[in-house]
C-alpha cells in the first residue's frame, strides 16, 4: 500500500508540473488543460485555482451521477479525490517558483 500511494503522489506532482509546463509556454495543450487554462485567463486567477475548482466541480457531477444511477458511489476514489486537489496545488507551487523564469526562457512574455 505504501507503494502504492508514493507512486501516487508521485504520478500527481509530474502531471502537475507537465501541465504548468504545456499551459505556460502556450503549446496546444490537451483539451482538459486547454479549458482550464481559458477559465483562468477569463477570470484572472492563476492555472492552480482554476484547476482545483473545475476538477472540484467534475467530481461533484461524476458524484451526483453516480448516486442517482448507481444509487452508491462507484468510479470516485480516494486516488481520484487526491488527484483533483493535488494537481492544482503542483501547478500552483511549481508555477510560484518558475512562472517568470520559463515565461521568459520560453519567448512568451506577455
Amino acid at each position: 500500500m505504501t507503494l502504492r500511494v508514493v507512486l501516487l503522489l508521485t504520478a500527481i506532482i509530474l502531471t502537475g508540473i507537465g501541465a504548468a509546463m504545456s499551459l505556460n509556454m502556450r503549446i496546444i495543450p490537451n483539451p482538459g488543460d486547454g479549458i482550464v487554462q481559458a477559465i483562468a485567463d477569463c477570470i484572472h486567477k492563476s492555472t492552480g485555482f482554476a484547476k482545483n475548482c473545475f476538477d472540484l466541480v467534475n467530481i461533484t457531477f461524476a458524484v451526483a451521477v453516480s448516486l442517482i444511477f448507481a444509487g452508491e458511489l462507484r468510479g470516485v476514489g480516494i486516488g481520484t479525490v487526491l488527484a483533483v486537489i493535488g494537481v492544482g496545488r503542483a501547478i500552483a507551487v511549481f508555477n510560484h517558483f518558475t512562472y517568470d523564469r520559463m515565461k521568459k526562457m520560453a519567448g512568451v512574455e506577455e
